[in-house]
């Protein structure tokens, strides 16, 4: 091959030489053209490199946005998980807070009765010392044998949510002043009742009936801790929407039904 290129070269420059002053021209105009095409592939070239070099910016900018909206996503299933972990806690928590509450009716029940058959009747104490409550600000009434404290939870949970508000301590204060001056024996039961809204998402409960469980502990452990009231006196029942008092149709109906009752029994510690 290199040799017949050698004798193509050596043939055309021999005959270039033959041709005299148009041969040559005619050369140059040839060789002029060939620049040109040369030029004009170097140019498609050189287009071709900035263009791809353009491509590769952006697959660049995509993996650079395609690793961070990862991060995000793995960001996002951390949180979930968390979200998950405390939501799971809680609801052992309820779980075994409804498993006492459950030995505590149990026991309730059977306190009520005497080997023989006699029905234990509640003494008519506590329907005088009823009326001798007095709670500002809260609804102090007699249902059957119990006598329910109602709280607004307004006024003490953030809305759709078991976070105590700045009042929530002087209202429970004035309740468990209540509680040692007239009830300081009775065992009590901590009901929390929701409207039928949606819970916040920021509570991480996905139900109201998770959401009251929630409350109901949480002013437990107020009355127990930070009132120093006895831990056997109380129980807890989360009732979720399940005994509205009113209409949840009106933002007044369903602010009443959203409240705390303190639900004062007859039995008296120590004797179940």
């Amino acid at each position: 091959m290199r040799f017949s290129a050698l004798i193509i070269i050596l043939t055309l420059v021999a005959t270039g030489c033959n041709q005299g002053p148009f041969g040559n021209s005619q050369n140059a105009a040839a060789l002029q053209q060939q620049q040109q095409q040369q030029v004009a592939v170097a140019t498609q070239l050189q287009a071709r490199a900035e263009q791809l070099d353009a491509n590769n910016r952006d697959l660049h900018t995509q993996l650079a946005q395609s690793q961070q909206q990862t991060q995000v996503m793995r960001d996002e299933m951390l949180l979930l998980q968390e979200r998950l972990a405390s939501t799971a806690s809680q609801l052992q928590q309820t779980q075994v807070a409804m498993q006492q509450a459950d030995k505590r009716i149990a026991g309730m029940q059977a306190s009520t009765q005497r080997s023989g058959g006699a029905i234990i009747t509640a003494n008519n104490s506590l329907r005088q010392s009823v009326q001798a409550v007095d709670v500002p600000g809260l609804d102090v009434r007699l249902d059957n044998d119990v006598v329910r404290i109602a709280i607004p939870a307004d006024e003490l949970f953030a809305p759709g949510s078991f976070t105590l508000t700045q009042s929530a301590n002087t209202v429970l204060d004035s309740a468990a002043a209540a509680i040692k001056q007239h009830y300081a024996r009775q065992i009590i039961a901590i009901e929390a009742h929701t409207d039928n809204s949606t819970p916040s998402p920021a509570s991480s409960v996905s139900s109201n009936h998770q959401l009251s469980a929630s409350q109901a502990i949480l002013i437990f452990d107020q009355l127990t801790r930070r009132n120093q009231l006895p831990a056997q006196q109380f129980f807890t029942v989360a009732q979720g929407g399940n005994h509205p008092l009113a209409s949840n149709a009106t933002p007044a109906g369903a602010a009443k039904n959203r409240r705390i009752e303190l639900v004062v029994y007859p039995e008296i510690i120590g004797e179940r």
